[in-house]
């Protein structure tokens, strides 16, 4: 009796398997009239693209500054990690703007399909978050190696066609709809890789007729967001090792640079540690100087029409900031080139306290900034 009934319901689970994928052969669905928007970070450029399908008037600029974009944490591990990007920007953005979105969903692949496939028939483009090894038009038609896994990227998606199991999405790189292959769309979303596993993620904007870009409410918003980014305490994992977070992130910094080699026990991750932080703060979705750039445009964005002398003054400050950002990573760049002519600890030690004096210099600047955005006030 109970083989019979186990054997039922794997006959159910198959055949409501196969009742769904029989009825997506037939789907095809393809938003018309796409133009595509390229910027930085995939995410904002995301968000712009299927905005700007929906009505709204907005650009990289105000999508990134309205959701405190530009953060910093730093992790320490056996390959330590910088981190530039505000994790609840996602969140930060729609509340500042006033629009409706539904949150980020983790769905199984038959269920998320459903939902994503009612939203394409809405009219409504759908944000999902890949890897980015999985996405072969960027790789020559090949998947990227093992090294080039990032599931924290997101591109949008404007059309699936079923029957030749193929979709149009667009991706903040390429100034056209990409089409990509349905399976290796499956694969990039639901990768198992270590580098953030994007878990199937997906979510939408709401259509909205009554959107205003109300200027001194949101600078208001995002400057409190940028406050708490740096107020951000350190946390402490499991294996003991912290991640240190704002302004303490930056100040703590220095140290972590000296002694670097606490944590990094062997010396063949060390070229590529130091390529890596170069490469998180100038060029992984980034417009720069770890998000310092994309910011300063935002705040001379509404300083055109705001002409506040408060904000004026946090714009040439965070020039001095960009300034120093530059500074540090191309001296990571160097040690990362470098590094390997020195085979004793001893030898790389002034490598450490060249790049530590620079990130003092540049915790200075950025205390500078803290203090000025603090202390902002329209009134």
């Amino acid at each position: 009796m109970k083989y019979s009934i186990f054997l039922s319901a794997i006959l159910l689970v198959f055949s409501c398997k196969s009742s769904f994928e029989k009825e997506l052969k037939e789907e095809k669905i393809i938003l018309e009239n796409v133009k595509v928007y390229t910027g930085y970070d995939s995410e904002a450029t995301a968000i712009v693209n299927a905005m700007r399908y929906l009505g709204y008037n907005v650009d990289e600029v105000l999508i990134s500054g309205a959701g405190a974009l530009m953060d910093f944490s730093y992790r320490q591990s056996a390959f330590p990690f910088i981190s530039i990007k505000n994790p609840d920007f996602t969140e930060k953005c729609f509340e500042n703007l006033n629009v409706k979105w539904s949150g980020k969903k983790y769905l199984r692949r038959n269920e998320g399909w459903k939902v994503i496939l009612s939203k394409l028939k809405e009219g409504i483009p759908v944000i999902l978050r890949v890897d980015v090894r999985y996405l072969p038009y960027r790789f020559n038609g090949k998947y990227g190696n093992k090294y080039s896994s990032y599931g924290l990227h997101y591109v949008t998606l404007f059309g699936v066609d079923f029957k030749n199991q193929i979709a149009l999405i667009s991706d903040n790189d390429f100034t056209n709809l990409m089409e990509i292959g349905l399976s290796d769309l499956d694969r990039a979303r639901n990768s198992s890789t270590q580098a953030f596993p994007p878990y199937g993620e997906f979510y939408w904007i709401e259509k909205q007729t009554n959107f205003v870009v109300d200027k001194k409410r949101i600078l208001t918003n995002s400057i409190k967001y940028l406050v708490n980014n740096y107020e951000k305490p350190e946390k402490i994992k499991m294996s003991h090792f912290k991640t240190f977070n704002g302004l303490g992130g930056i100040q703590n910094l220095a140290r972590e640079l000296i002694q670097i080699e606490r944590w990094v026990n062997l010396d063949i991750f060390l070229p590529g540690i130091f390529y890596s932080f170069w490469y998180y703060i100038d060029r992984l979705e980034t417009s720069g100087a770890a998000n310092r750039k994309i910011t300063r445009d935002y705040f001379v964005l509404l300083n055109k029409e705001l002409k506040n002398q408060k904000l004026s003054n946090i714009i040439k400050q965070l020039d001095r900031c960009i300034d120093n950002w530059n500074i540090l990573s191309k001296e990571f760049y160097r040690i990362s080139s470098e590094i390997t002519n020195y085979q004793e600890k001893y030898q790389r030690k002034p490598l450490y306290e060249r790049a530590g004096a620079i990130a003092n210099q540049l915790f200075e600047e950025e205390k500078k900034l803290y203090e000025l955005l603090s202390s902002f006030s329209l009134q």
